[in-house]
């Protein structure tokens, strides 16, 4: 035992030694619930637009049944049940995302700013509708 550790312990301070320090840098896994039905990963918190709660809208969920995530906690994302997943990530980041979840339904979008254009908003609209109409 060396002088530090001596003078603590006669202080009576006791030491702790982290078994996992890994989790306070953030690396631990994020475990998504069974009433999460969309997933949504962005840099940028848009949770109160009035275009994610269109979308939710349309997709007949309520907001309790999406998660918001950026790209460095989506890498830790893991489930058991099929949520759909809405990447708004430039298309590099995209594709590592959809190769990790292959078999999951995905939309994709470059950024939010993306979204203000009518054509890139347009694109959305189109593979939600073909989603719900396959879901009839």
């Amino acid at each position: 035992m060396n002088r530090r550790d001596l003078l603590l312990q006669e202080m009576q301070i006791t030491q702790w030694i982290l078994t996992k320090p890994q989790v306070l840098k953030g690396e631990a896994q994020i475990h998504l619930n069974e009433q999460t039905k969309l997933v949504v990963i962005c840099d940028e918190d848009q949770q109160q637009s009035s275009l994610f709660k269109d979308v939710l809208r349309a997709l007949k969920l309520p907001m309790n049944a999406a998660q918001w995530f950026d790209t460095e906690q989506a890498k830790r994302i893991s489930f058991t049940h099929s949520p759909m997943f809405w990447l708004i990530v430039p298309p590099v980041t995209a594709d590592e995302f959809a190769k990790k979840w292959a078999n999951q339904t995905a939309w994709q979008t470059s950024s939010w700013q993306a979204l203000e254009q009518a054509q890139t908003k347009r694109q959305l609209w189109q593979q939600i509708a073909d989603f719900c109409l396959d879901e009839i």
